[in-house]
């Protein structure tokens, strides 16, 4: 073979190596990418998502049981296998026991109301409430209640006894015009007494008397 016939094949060979350590370095940072994309896509994962829009999330416990309920639209409570109507729609979030039944929540009702509530396993037990303008903190058993409350008519602490006022303070709380109104126009969605023993266990029964008495 002749020397320049050697010097052209050479001249390939050196070509043909130089190629395939580009092709292999290629491989090698296409390896590293495709490594270093797939932690990142793992970690992104881990973390998840900055933020979430649902309208209702459940969490349940080791044993499937429905623990805390998050939501636009509440169901109504379920107490002893009942459905307790909750007078009107609500959203927040409710806690459950470990049967599944309702404890409490903390939500906001279609009237503008917000309310952090406690139950027993048979009925309401606790409620810490803001309307529009006032508050109340109410706890009760069966007829008797402590409330303290703040709003147009006043700053007091009630105790309940058996459905009727047996201590008020101050004594002197009156019923504005707007209170006396509302129970007044109740009358036409439920029975007189029942506005009556409403009305008793928030004020005075002689203050009652004179709202719902009027003509």
């Amino acid at each position: 073979m002749s020397d320049s016939c050697l010097e052209a094949l050479e001249r390939r060979v050196e070509r043909q190596e130089r190629w395939l350590r580009i092709l292999i370095c290629g491989w090698v940072v296409f390896g590293a990418l495709t490594v270093c994309a797939f932690k990142i896509q793992s970690k992104v994962e881990q973390i998840g998502p900055s933020s979430m829009k649902v309208s209702e999330l459940v969490v349940v416990d080791p044993k499937g049981v429905e623990r805390v309920r998050i939501g636009g639209d509440l169901p109504d409570a379920t107490i002893n296998g009942k459905r307790v109507p909750r007078g009107e729609k609500a959203a927040g979030v409710l806690l459950y026991d470990t049967t599944g039944q309702e404890r409490g929540g903390y939500v906001t009702w279609e009237s503008g109301n917000v309310g952090l509530t406690l139950d027993t396993r048979k009925s309401q037990v606790a409620l810490f409430a803001a309307g529009l303008e006032g508050s109340a903190l109410v706890m009760w058993h069966g007829k008797d209640s402590v409330e303290l409350r703040s709003d147009e008519d006043g700053s007091r602490i009630t105790a309940v006894q058996n459905s009727s006022i047996v201590s008020q303070q101050p004594g002197t709380i009156k019923m504005s015009s707007s209170t006396c109104e509302d129970y007044r126009g109740a009358r036409a969605r439920v029975s007189p007494e029942q506005v009556m023993r409403d009305c008793q266990r928030r004020f005075a029964n002689d203050v009652c008397r004179a709202c719902l008495d009027q003509k």
